[in-house]
């Protein structure tokens, strides 16, 4: 009884621990809810448009910061709080008046070392030089739309090129020791400054061009996230199709990049009209959005194995108003959706499982042997998974032992993972046993030894 109360305990600390598919194949499936608030239309001066949400979850209430644009022109941002998203359009909606200009495009949370919640975002003030540029506000008092400090500009000099350049979208990133500041220029180029988390947010470097395409392929809305459990950064990227919107993704071991592309084609999207399902179809563009992050403050971690995106959203006939400010936009969610691998690993449950001292593949023919009597002793038919494995001196000379009750396939081969220092990936249709250190190939029977 008390080894199998130590093992129970070591399965939870390594519960759902796989690579998730995406991280291999890059391929992403969502399904959308309906428009869960839009622009406000009782007001002297309607909005017509919310958009460029982001927000966290803090004290049992989402804490929603967007920007509004309003019949009259007059752009500005708006804070919403409530504790269920399907009542987020009943919730009343403070404009931050920060300034009597432009500002849009915020980015909110927390930096631990000042003990404070930072909103950062863009301002435009034709009263001084750079006419627009990234600035912040801070606050003790998340809840009191009220408190926040004054816009005070982040960068004072104009970016790179002069200022026939924008720059746009300001994105706050940090690692261990130093802050990142990400942004688009609207023009195909994907920029980073850094500065030390001691200085910030000001003492900002020169700007580094990270990527470069064309204006529809790489347009504007960049965020950039840690994986909660990985030293690894996941960028997103809008882009631009005919009458459309939607996003790309690029991964990277280190916020200094390279950045690799994940999913950072038209055919190949992380979010788009062709890989989102929708009841009722509202909306053909996936525009500027934010993942739901696992924690609030600065190193923005997501946790990869449940991704949630808040976007902007308009279907084709709203996209073809006659200027960009009249375009209804309207906040979703897109809730990713597993593969049918993690599906079937997660739906079947192995009343009992003991064996002790396997080796590795011992130890997976014998969970595929169970699996097996378990569908057909259910009536069921057996789907069609395959399961790779490889092993190095170290997994090859592990023992691997088990004693458990009530527990997935998933998590079973999470254990085997575990006890001979293996990773396991699981892919759209197979699942890969291999050594942390290889390469992983989107068909792993492609380089099997």
């Amino acid at each position: 009884m008390k080894l199998s109360a130590i093992f129970a305990l070591c399965l939870i600390g390594t519960l759902h621990a796989a690579d998730p598919a995406w991280l291999g194949t890059g391929e992403f499936q969502w399904e959308s809810t309906p428009p869960l608030i839009g622009p406000a239309t009782d007001a002297a001066d309607p909005d017509v448009a919310l958009k460029d949400p982001t927000m966290v979850f803090h004290e049992g209430k989402w804490h929603l910061f967007a920007t509004h644009r309003r019949a009259s022109g007059k752009v500005d941002m708006q804070y919403l709080s409530f504790a269920d998203w399907k009542d987020a359009g009943k919730a009343t909606r403070h404009t931050l008046d920060f300034h009597d200009q432009y500002h849009c495009a915020p980015q909110v949370f927390y930096f631990t070392p000042h003990q404070k919640w930072y909103l950062i975002y863009q301002l435009a003030d034709e009263r001084r030089a750079p006419k627009m540029g990234p600035f912040f506000s801070t606050t003790s008092t998340l809840g009191d739309p009220k408190s926040w400090t004054k816009p005070q500009p982040m960068i004072d000099t104009l970016p790179e090129g002069g200022d026939k350049i924008r720059w746009i979208d300001f994105w706050v990133i940090c690692d261990a020791t130093k802050a990142h500041l990400f942004y688009t220029s609207d023009d195909g180029h994907f920029w980073r400054r850094e500065t030390t988390k001691a200085s910030f947010p000001l003492g900002w470097s020169k700007p580094e061009l990270l990527l470069k395409d064309t204006k529809d392929e790489l347009f504007e809305a960049s965020h950039t996230y840690k994986l909660k459990g990985r030293e690894q950064y996941l960028t997103l990227i809008e882009a631009m199709a005919p009458g459309q919107r939607y996003y790309k993704a690029w991964l990277a071991n280190k916020l200094e990049g390279p950045w690799k592309p994940l999913a950072a084609t038209r055919e190949h999207p992380f979010a788009s009209a062709a890989n989102v399902s929708q009841r009722w179809t509202w909306t053909t563009s996936i525009s500027h959005g934010e993942l739901i992050r696992s924690e609030n403050d600065e190193m923005l971690e997501v946790d990869p194995a449940n991704l949630r995106f808040v976007f902007q959203g308009v279907d084709d006939e709203g996209y073809k108003a006659k200027k960009y400010g009249s375009i209804p936009w309207r906040i979703g969610i897109l809730d990713f959706q597993p593969s049918a691998t993690e599906q079937a690993l997660n739906r079947t449950i192995f009343p009992k499982l003991l064996f002790e001292n396997e080796d590795v593949g011992d130890a997976v023919s014998y969970l595929g042997i169970k699996c097996r009597d378990m569908h057909t002793a259910a009536g069921e038919q057996m789907g069609g998974v395959n399961l790779v494995v490889r092993c190095d001196d170290k997994a090859t000379a592990a023992k691997i032992s088990l004693n458990a009750e009530n527990i997935s396939f998933r998590d079973a081969l999470e254990e085997v993972a575990r006890q001979s220092g293996l990773r396991l990936t699981i892919f759209r249709h197979r699942v890969m046993l291999a050594p942390k250190a290889d390469k992983i190939s989107e068909d792993p029977f492609r380089s099997r030894p």
